[in-house]
C-alpha cells in the first residue's frame, strides 16, 4: 500500500506542471525556428534573392539581399486566445520594432509583421492593422494606439513600450504603425509541419515519405538556425538564403522520387556494440576464412550493416517490393556466380598452388568490384548498397541451395552445425 502511495505521487509531481517550468518559453523558441522556415520557404516564391537571419533586428529578419524588408515578430501561444490592443505580445513588439527603426536609421522602412496563433479580439484596433485591404485603417489605429500609449491608467507591464512609443516623433509613429501589418491565427507548433507541406508541395498523401523529408529538412534547418544563433563562434554564417533552402528542398525530395529511394548520405561507423553483434555471423565466418584483418572485416560489417538497414526500411515503408529486391540478388549472385567459377577453378587447376586462402581473398575482391556497377534502381548510386547485400547473401550460405562464399572450399568448411545459421535467423528478425 505504501509503495502504491508512493508510485502516484511520482506520478502525480512530474505530469503536473512545475510552478518554475520553462516549456512555454522553450516552444516559443522552437516555434520561432520552425516558421522561419515557412517564412523563408513561401519568400522564394516572391523572392529568389531573400535571404533570413535571426535575433537580429526581430526575431526573424527577411531581407532583399543585405536589405531588411520585413521584420516577423512570431508569438505562439499553446491555447487559442485572443489578442487586444492593449496585449503586451503587441506593445512588446511596437517597443522592438522602435529599437529596429533607430537602428536602421535613414534606411527605408521594412515591413513590420506581427505573427501570432492567438485571434485579433472583435472590434479591437488590430482588426485595422490586417493586411486585408476592405479593413485596413492606419490612421484609426494610429489614434487608438497614441491614446491608449498615454493612458496613465494602462497595464503596468506596458507602461515601458507605450512610453517608448510616445517618445518617437509624430511622423516616425505613423510610419511605424503604416508599416504593420498582424497575422493572426498562424498555425501553432504542432502544426507548422502541415504548412510547411503545404508551402514545400509535400501533400499527406505521401505519408511515410513525407514525414521523413520534412524531417530531413528540419534537420537541417536546425543545424543551420544553430550556426545562425551561437554568438560564441566567430566564423558563424549570418544569413541563409532562399535559394540555398530551395537546392536543399529539392536535394531531399529527389532522394523520394518514385524511381529513388532514400538513403543516407553519411555512414555511422558501427559501435562496438553493433560490431559484437555480428560476431557469430556466418558471413562473418565466411571473411574469417580469408584470415583478413580485423580493420578489413570491420569494413565488410559496415557494409552488411547499411545495407541491410536500408533494404529493410524499404520494404517495411513499401518504398520497394520484394520482388523487385528478389531480382536485384539474382543479378548480384549471377555476377558472384562469374567470378567465384572462374577463380574457383583456377585454384582447382594448381594456378594458386596451395594457396586457397589468396584464390578467396581474390574472389571476394573482384566479385565486390563486380557488383558495384549493379544499381537496385539508377538513382540509387551508393555502391556499398550492392557490396552489402552481396554480404547478406553470404549470410545465408548455411541454408541456400545456391550458397554464396568466397573460400574455394568455403562449403565444407562453414561449421556444420546449424547453430550460425539459426543465430543468423534470430539476428535477422531481432535487427
Amino acid at each position: 500500500m505504501i509503495q502504491l502511495q508512493a508510485v502516484s505521487r511520482v506520478t502525480r509531481i512530474v505530469t503536473e506542471k512545475m510552478p518554475h517550468s520553462a516549456a512555454g518559453q522553450m516552444l516559443g523558441y522552437l516555434y520561432q525556428c520552425e516558421w522561419a522556415l515557412v517564412e523563408l520557404a513561401q519568400r522564394w516564391f516572391k523572392d529568389a534573392e531573400a535571404t533570413l537571419r535571426m535575433e537580429m533586428l526581430d526575431d526573424i529578419d527577411l531581407l532583399h539581399g543585405s536589405v531588411p524588408v520585413e521584420l516577423v515578430q512570431s508569438k505562439h501561444h499553446g491555447g487559442q486566445g485572443e489578442i487586444g490592443s492593449t496585449s503586451a505580445d503587441l506593445w512588446r513588439s511596437i517597443n522592438s520594432w522602435c529599437d529596429a527603426l533607430e537602428i536602421l536609421g535613414d534606411a527605408p522602412l521594412p515591413l513590420l509583421r506581427l505573427v501570432t496563433t492567438q485571434q485579433v479580439s472583435a472590434g479591437s484596433l488590430l482588426e485595422k492593422l490586417r493586411a486585408d485591404p476592405q479593413t485596413r485603417d492606419v490612421a484609426a489605429a494610429l489614434a487608438v494606439l497614441e491614446e491608449l500609449a498615454a493612458d496613465a491608467e494602462g497595464p503596468k507591464t506596458t507602461r515601458p513600450w507605450r512610453e517608448r512609443f510616445l517618445r518617437c516623433t509624430p511622423v516616425v509613429r505613423e510610419a511605424l504603425v503604416g508599416q504593420i501589418v498582424v497575422d493572426d491565427l498562424a498555425p501553432r507548433v504542432s502544426e507548422v509541419d502541415s504548412k510547411l507541406r503545404e508551402v514545400i508541395g509535400v501533400w499527406k498523401t505521401d505519408q511515410g515519405q513525407s514525414q521523413e523529408i520534412l524531417e530531413e529538412l528540419k534537420g537541417w534547418w536546425w543545424g543551420v538556425s544553430k550556426e545562425m544563433l551561437d554568438r560564441s563562434n566567430p566564423i558563424r554564417r549570418d544569413t541563409v538564403s532562399a535559394e540555398e533552402l530551395r537546392t536543399k528542398i529539392d536535394y531531399v525530395m529527389s532522394k523520394y522520387a518514385q524511381t529513388s529511394l532514400p538513403i543516407s548520405d553519411r555512414l555511422e561507423r558501427l559501435t562496438e556494440d553493433e560490431v559484437a553483434r555480428y560476431k557469430d555471423r556466418v558471413f562473418v565466418a565466411q571473411l574469417q576464412l580469408l584470415k583478413l584483418g580485423r580493420r578489413s572485416i570491420r569494413f565488410h560489417l559496415g557494409e552488411y550493416h547499411h545495407a541491410w538497414t536500408h533494404r529493410s526500411r524499404w520494404l517495411h515503408r513499401h518504398y520497394v517490393a520484394q520482388s523487385e529486391l528478389d531480382q536485384f540478388e539474382s543479378d548480384l549472385r549471377r555476377e558472384w556466380e562469374q567470378v567465384f567459377s572462374k577463380l574457383a577453378d583456377a585454384y582447382d587447376a594448381g594456378e594458386y598452388g596451395d594457396d586457397a586462402v589468396k584464390a578467396g581473398v581474390d574472389i571476394l575482391d573482384k566479385a565486390m568490384a563486380a557488383v558495384e556497377t549493379l544499381r537496385l534502381r539508377p538513382q540509387v548510386e551508393k555502391r556499398w548498397v550492392a557490396r552489402g547485400t552481396l554480404h547478406a547473401l553470404a549470410d545465408l550460405a548455411m541454408q541456400d541451395d545456391e550458397p554464396v562464399g568466397w573460400h574455394p572450399d568455403f562449403e565444407n568448411l562453414l561449421p556444420q552445425s546449424s547453430d550460425t545459421a539459426d543465430r543468423s535467423d534470430t539476428a535477422d528478425r531481432e535487427e
